[in-house]
């Protein structure tokens, strides 16, 4: 008979064990041999589900995520290996008792990842922006870089299926990808890079002194800058000049092109964030939050800043 954890015969079955506890827990034990007395289910997370497993003082996180996403995910995992191999704490996979680094459940992939210690930080001060700037220097050039000749084109685009669900919507679309293709993309720095770095994924332990980055599952191959682009929306523009200054001094990037190139992979950035609210409003995709008013508001915070900046029309 048919494991009904494992088989894709039964997708829809699976897919609703694992936001159970005791499934997740059962999973642990027969696949990563890790015997969980508690788990809990993380609060956030619109694209996955993730879990605090503990036993004893050992704790790990658990990370479900859809078919969809499985490929930036697997490739987050190794990109989080290289990390903690060069000594940046990152959240690398612990390996199931096959030594794989991830599971297939139905349609969804389950990875189990060792626990960072330390706070997420927020970027409010000019002491913690700098110490982002320097461990996202750090992390980009223990990644390398990576030749995309060839396929640049294809690395930075944004679906146009849902572009008509605000009138002002393709219009601004249209006008930021004219200007990305202005940018000269093949003459950036291309590498391994964290895709959405929040301030609370970089978490620094005050015991050790070290600060890491977590939560790699958005990871890909891009200029290097548009992680820079992505720390900016979480800041106003005025104050991030310490994370620009430190990234620069870790040499992961010269000044030139980051002053270059930040602009319009921000724009880039928050058109991004347009098109992925844009496509759940219209599937009326509710996954991970408490209602529509919260894809409302992620769509209307991309008008607002394009508006700002007089290019909302």
């Amino acid at each position: 008979m048919a494991d009904p954890y494992t088989s894709p015969e039964h997708p829809a079955q699976a897919e609703h064990m694992l936001h159970d506890p005791h499934t997740v827990a059962q999973l642990l034990e027969e696949h990563w041999a890790l015997h969980a007395a508690e788990v809990r289910l993380l609060e956030g997370g619109m694209n996955s589900l993730t879990w605090e497993a503990r036993s004893g003082s050992t704790r790990w996180v658990v990370k479900v995520v859809p078919p969809e996403t499985k490929d930036a995910f697997v490739f987050g995992l190794e990109v989080a290996e290289r990390l903690e191999q060069n000594g940046i704490p990152a959240g690398a996979p612990a390996a199931t008792v096959s030594g794989r680094s991830f599971m297939s459940f139905g349609r969804q992939v389950m990875a189990v990842l060792r626990w960072v210690d330390g706070r997420g930080l927020t970027g409010e001060s000019p002491a913690e922006l700098d110490l982002m700037g320097t461990t996202l220097a750090r992390a980009h050039r223990a990644l390398g870089t990576q030749d995309t000749k060839g396929a640049t084109p294809a690395r930075l685009h944004l679906p146009s299926e849902h572009l008509d669900v605000r009138p002002w919507l393709r219009p601004v679309i249209t006008r930021v990808m004219a200007r990305l293709d202005e940018l000269d993309l093949p003459s950036l720095t291309w590498g391994p890079v964290h895709g959405d770095p929040a301030p609370d994924v970089f978490r620094f332990d005050p015991v050790s002194g070290v600060c890491g980055m977590i939560d790699w599952s958005g990871a890909g191959v891009l200029p290097r800058v548009y992680d820079l682009a992505a720390l900016m929306m979480y800041r106003r523009a005025d104050s991030v000049r310490p994370l620009i200054d430190a990234y620069v001094a870790g040499n992961a990037l010269t000044r030139g092109e980051v002053e270059r190139a930040l602009n319009p992979l921000l724009e880039y950035r928050w058109a991004g964030q347009a098109v992925y609210f844009a496509g759940r409003i219209a599937r009326g995709d509710l996954t991970g939050i408490d209602g529509p008013e919260v894809n409302e508001a992620g769509l209307d915070a991309a008008r607002q800043w394009f508006a700002d900046r007089g290019d909302d029309h």
